[in-house]
């Protein structure tokens, strides 16, 4: 079974560098075009012929992350959007700037993170993990939190039940090792991880083999530049065009236009050609 975890587009809080847990905020334009590319990316790389488990934290940032790729299989599949997927409670430092390095009051701690992965993990992926079970699953979250889920997926597993391939080693950035558990620890926008899980008998954490094969994967970004001027890091608006609408060519009909001025469109000589050409450019 295929297993992804993938971080949430950029957002207006990443922008600013505001502490952004339990806070609500939106994708920026740029966001968008992350996680556009992702979707692109997953709907070659997921199997056409069967469907997807797929859940996201229930924070409109990863939500519509994982939506994005839900619309790009066009399969009509539904994001199961849970709480215990959301990032960790910063308490008074949601919303301010975390440059400022001021002490925060009301933090959640690693315990309780702790205990709502392990809720995820036992409820939800772990009646997933069977032999006749080969369907992949993919979760959108947040950065801490997946870093979180990945490192509890790995102490639940027994010693030596978790694999990195040599391509996975060499990705960026680097990972550490925590009592044999490999731990990421930067989490790019719409980064990440996929593994081969092997259940090798019932749905039991003793069973399970995990090989990670991607670490913070990012290939589905090459080439993608921020639009300048501000735009890309704005909020994005669902009711604007999108840039390939404002660069498409505007098509035009000879039906369409004015009996009197039908005749600009079509020159009498084939010397004129040339100018035929132009006139319909500048129009």
């Amino acid at each position: 079974m295929r297993l992804y975890l993938i971080r949430h587009g950029e957002t207006v809080d990443n922008v600013a560098q505001l502490y952004s847990g339990s806070r609500d905020c939106v994708l920026t334009s740029h966001g968008v075009s992350q996680c556009q590319r992702l979707a692109s990316h997953l709907a070659e790389r997921l199997p056409a012929s069967s469907g997807i488990h797929i859940f996201s934290s229930d924070l409109q940032r990863a939500a519509k992350t994982a939506q994005s790729i839900c619309d790009a299989r066009g399969k009509d599949e539904v994001v199961l959007q849970l709480p215990e997927l959301r990032e960790q409670h910063f308490g008074s430092g949601e919303g301010t700037k975390y440059t400022l390095g001021q002490p925060l009051v009301g933090v959640e701690t690693q315990e309780d993170m702790r205990a709502r992965v392990d809720r995820f993990l036992k409820d939800q992926l772990l009646p997933l993990l069977t032999p006749q079970n080969d369907i992949p699953v993919v979760i959108v979250a947040h950065g801490i939190l997946l870093s979180v889920l990945f490192r509890r997926l790995g102490e639940h597993l027994p010693r030596g039940a978790v694999a990195v391939t040599k391509e996975a080693e060499g990705g960026h950035p680097p990972f550490a090792y925590i009592n044999d558990v490999p731990a990421l620890v930067v989490w790019s926008n719409t980064g990440y991880i996929e593994a081969e899980v092997t259940p090798t008998a019932t749905a039991d954490w003793s069973s399970v083999k995990l090989q990670v094969e991607r670490i913070n994967s990012t290939d589905h970004l090459t080439g993608l530049h921020k639009t300048r001027g501000g735009i890309g890091s704005a909020a994005f608006d669902e009711k604007q065009k999108t840039i390939d609408s404002f660069l498409a060519p505007k098509k035009t009909d000879v039906s369409d236009a004015p009996i009197d001025s039908q005749c600009a469109f079509i020159p009498p000589y084939k010397k004129r050609r040339r100018r035929r050409i132009e006139l319909i450019y500048y129009s």
